[in-house]
């Protein structure tokens, strides 16, 4: 016999299965962020890139032929710092390429950070920019470029975002 009991109970199952299903089948975006910061005291811009672990692994296997990927070692994100270098890249307001040195990647529970740097003895009023990291492999791909050029001065804070077909992009640091 189906009681009021029962009725309420199946009202309930029901209502959390609706609103547990879509957090199942939600799913992370692909996406990367790299900081771009102009460091006074050295005089160099230091850039950073985080990508998420899996798509950097996935990016290694497709992109670099690495059958297993494994980013807690060494080999493996020395060969996506590689994989990164051509894939971004900054020029002065001009034109000129800002030559960046790479100089290593670390793994940060599930992100691995990719750095580079390039001396620059005073903050630039702009760049050109270009970030295709991951875009070869996910037609998704959304890249976000932070810039800070002032050690967080809001004036000097932009932010740029790659995706589809973009190239490059220009940014300046004037008010």
């Amino acid at each position: 016999m189906i009681t009021r009991r029962h009725i309420l109970a199946g009202a309930a199952f029901t209502g959390a299965v609706t609103l547990v299903a879509p957090l199942a089948w939600a799913h992370r975006a692909k996406a990367a962020l790299t900081l771009v910061r102009w460091n006074a005291r050295t005089g160099s811009l230091e850039v950073e890139h985080r990508l998420h672990a899996h798509d950097a692994e996935l990016a290694l296997n497709q992109k670099a032929g690495v059958a297993t990927p494994d980013l807690s070692q060494t080999k493996d994100r020395a060969r996506l710092a590689l994989y990164v270098e051509p894939r971004f890249a900054l020029s002065d307001l001009e034109g000129q390429p800002v030559p960046l040195t790479l100089i290593g990647a670390e793994l940060e529970a599930d992100y691995v950070h990719i750095y580079q740097e390039a001396a620059l003895p005073v903050a630039p009023a702009g760049f050109g920019v270009r970030n295709d990291i991951l875009r070869d492999v996910f037609r998704t791909q959304l890249n976000q470029v932070n810039f800070d050029m002032r050690g967080g001065d809001p004036a000097f804070i932009r932010t740029v975002t790659f995706t589809g077909e973009d190239r490059e992009e220009t940014v300046r640091f004037d008010r």
